[in-house]
């Protein structure tokens, strides 16, 4: 037994301390992600918004102090991932996404932040160390409830150590069977992760929400075992039939249970004849011994290179200057030329402002020069704003746009529903609103953004 009254107990910086890039709540992908994604991430998947609004009225409250461990030079959150995200924007919001710093800005109006500066925290000794805690706290629903993969996630890492099984079970308090069921579940995933079938399909097959518990009912039937041979052996899965054929079985469960064909609902003889059929249907009755194993994943360590001399680079522009862009507006173009000759990063408030009313002239200009300029301004013989105008290119003219990817992504640009960041809200906040600074970041997807629509209005030379 661990005995945690050991652990010191030292205030660290909120704004140094590092999020957990193996938070079992991150999704597979995001290993190597950098700090900023795995904030947007936090932002946009874990309620940090209702995380930060409660600390913000009610303090941090002591019981909650995050727990730690060193990693090479910086510490990382193991737990308390959320409640540090949630400080880290109420101190900086600059760090939120541009459509959500406002948002942050304002909760912190009335608070002094500067007591968040340092934070006690209790310093494990070793990641591994918090396990048990991740697991009681979390694996039992006792503060948020984990998705099951979440779970399995992290007592499979285990079993990918070549941890022996009962070691695992003892360690978090759970049954032999249940670091079994995680080690064969994760290495199912590994297998359709490592399969030669499409991205889109990969990815809801791999999504955090797909129904694990599904999978397992249906591989744990004695009817799939006995048929298969299946079994795990420490970090191995081993099998008794055709490589190929094993797959596509594998395949077709992720699929049905993606289209909800079977269900955790499936009673079991309706299991017993889901699996006779899809075996009848694809298996030749070869027997062949087969052994598949992952290797573990390992996050890419954060390092801090030693200093080098920078050579000096050309500074990059707003708009890029290796392109004219005769668009029939004198206006436009000399806007456009202007922001040939700013650079991305200096005056980013200024590039925001810039990037807003190009976009605005040549939507504009797409009317006139479609003859529906009429179309621009109501009754009164006032301007129809921006969004408005916009919208109404797709509900109107969606034959203008060149192709439909380009129309689908001017819908998105203005979709009430969109949570993308490059969005004509943004653009809006920037111009009208009191908060918001656009990253060199923004003003590069900006421009990318509606770049298409500039090339739709020039004229030739």
């Amino acid at each position: 037994m661990i005995d945690y009254s050991d652990w010191e107990l030292r205030k660290l910086s909120v704004d140094a301390i590092r999020l957990d890039k193996q938070n079992p709540r991150l999704p597979e992908e995001m290993l190597n992600e950098p700090q900023k994604s795995i904030i947007q991430y936090m932002i946009e998947e874990f309620k940090i918004l209702e995380i930060a609004k409660s600390i913000a009225k009610n303090g941090f409250f002591i019981n909650e102090l995050p727990i730690v461990a060193k990693e090479g030079n910086h510490f990382v959150v193991v737990e308390g991932n959320r409640r540090i995200t949630a400080l880290k924007l109420l101190r900086n919001p600059d760090i939120a996404p541009p459509r959500k710093k406002h948002t942050y800005s304002r909760l912190a109006e009335d608070v002094d932040t500067n007591q968040w500066e340092k934070l006690p925290m209790y310093i494990a000794p070793s990641r591994e160390a918090v396990a048990p805690i991740l697991i009681a706290r979390h694996g039992s629903e006792m503060t948020s409830p984990w998705q099951r993969i979440m779970k399995m996630r992290f007592l499979a890492g285990d079993v990918l150590k070549k941890v022996p099984y009962e070691e695992i079970a003892d360690r978090y308090s759970v049954p032999i069977a249940e670091v079994r069921t995680a080690a064969a579940t994760m290495l199912v995933r590994e297998m359709v992760r490592e399969a030669d079938i499409d991205d889109d399909r990969k990815d809801k097959y791999l999504s955090e929400k797909f129904q694990t518990s599904t999978l397992t009912r249906f591989m744990e039937t004695s009817s799939f075992i006995k048929k298969t041979g299946f079994q795990v052996n420490g970090a191995a899965l081993q099998y008794e039939i055709p490589k190929d054929e094993f797959l596509q079985i594998i395949l077709r469960m992720f699929k049905d249970i993606a289209d909800e064909t079977i269900t955790s609902r499936n009673e079991v003889d309706e299991r017993k004849k889901y699996i006779s059929d899809i075996f009848e249907e694809i298996t030749s009755g070869k027997k062949e011994e087969n052994t598949f194993e992952a290797e573990q994943s390992e996050s890419e360590p954060d390092k801090q290179e030693p200093r080098k001399p920078k050579p000096r680079k050309r500074v990059e522009k707003l708009i890029a200057d290796t392109l004219d862009f005769n668009t029939g507006s004198l206006k436009l173009n000399e806007l456009i030329k202007e922001g040939q000759k700013m650079s991305v990063g200096v005056y980013p408030n200024a590039g925001g402002l810039l990037i807003r009313t190009i976009l605005d002239l040549a939507v504009q200009r797409l009317y006139d020069i479609n003859g529906a300029i009429s179309e621009t301004v109501d009754q009164n013989g006032l301007t129809l704003g921006l969004t408005k105008r916009i919208n109404n290119l797709h509900g109107r003219h969606g034959d203008w746009f060149e192709s439909t990817a380009i129309r689908k992504k001017f819908q998105r640009f203005v979709a009430h529903d969109s949570q993308s960041f490059v969005h004509i809200e943004t653009l809006n906040d920037y111009v009208h609103g009191d908060y918001g600074r656009p990253t060199t970041d923004d003003l590069r997807n900006f421009w990318s953004q509606i770049e298409p629509l500039i090339e739709m209005i020039l004229e030739e030379d």
